[in-house]
């Protein structure tokens, strides 16, 4: 195999890598529509960060929606949750980005 070959596949394999690195956990709200406003509302929140290193390395990015409202929905304890509500933000580092994202939801009291 010529070198000229060889780096061309090392080069295919790396971007094939970083695009599979950039895959998110899509995640759906489940909202009970038949609790309606709950009387007695108990309010619930969680927040989950990631960090991109060097604007290029994805440290805990990708998946910090799903660790919230996963992290909410054990507050629940099985409770239905009404007005569910994202809020997200980031704050730059010197050596990259943090990305945090809060879930905020009401669960009716039992």
């Amino acid at each position: 195999m010529s070198a000229r070959r060889i780096r061309a596949m090392v080069t295919a394999l790396a971007l094939a890598a970083a695009v599979c690195a950039c895959q998110g956990t899509p995640v759906r709200f489940q909202t009970s529509e038949a609790a309606g406003r709950p009387t007695l509302p108990l309010l619930l929140q969680a927040k989950a960060c990631g960090f991109q290193l060097l604007l290029f390395i994805p440290i805990a990015v990708n998946d910090r929606q799903a660790r919230a409202y996963q992290a909410v929905q054990a507050q629940a304890f099985g409770r239905p949750l009404v007005d569910v509500q994202i809020k997200e933000e980031w704050t730059y580092a010197f050596v990259g980005t943090q990305y945090c994202t809060t879930v905020m939801a009401k669960a009716a009291a039992s």
